[in-house]
């Protein structure tokens, strides 16, 4: 039950989040997962959206990520895509369906710009 004063999760200062969905010509998996967990330079040197590296780069370490939230899941259409995401973006858990996520995560990203998939 919510209301005045409640928390809509469980641990407000650890909420979890999952990533779901990647197109074509759209790399937000990557740079949103990256601003709330950090990320691994190495591995994002090898991101196919070479802005999102720039940019990320640009900023001093300590300024990325997002106290009390972290993407904990992700799953994308390619697996592939999901997995180098996880290692770039330090995504602790990789899924195989979307529907894995419900009730390990408070909430769901969908960095997809095709509208029918929300």
């Amino acid at each position: 039950m919510s209301g005045p004063g409640k928390a809509l999760v469980p641990d407000p200062d650890n909420i979890r989040l999952a990533m779901l969905g990647m197109v074509d010509g759209n790399g937000h998996p990557y740079s949103w997962s990256a601003i709330f967990n950090g990320y691994d330079r190495e591995v994002m040197k090898d991101c196919p959206y070479a802005a999102i590296p720039t940019y990320l780069n640009a900023e001093a370490p300590d300024a990325i990520g997002v106290p009390g939230a972290t993407v904990t899941h992700i799953w994308c259409d390619d697996p592939l895509d999901a997995e180098h995401v996880s290692k770039a973006a330090l995504i602790e858990s990789v899924v195989a369906d979307p529907l894995e996520v419900i009730g390990q995560v408070d909430a769901v990203i969908i960095p997809t710009d095709k509208g029918e998939e929300h």
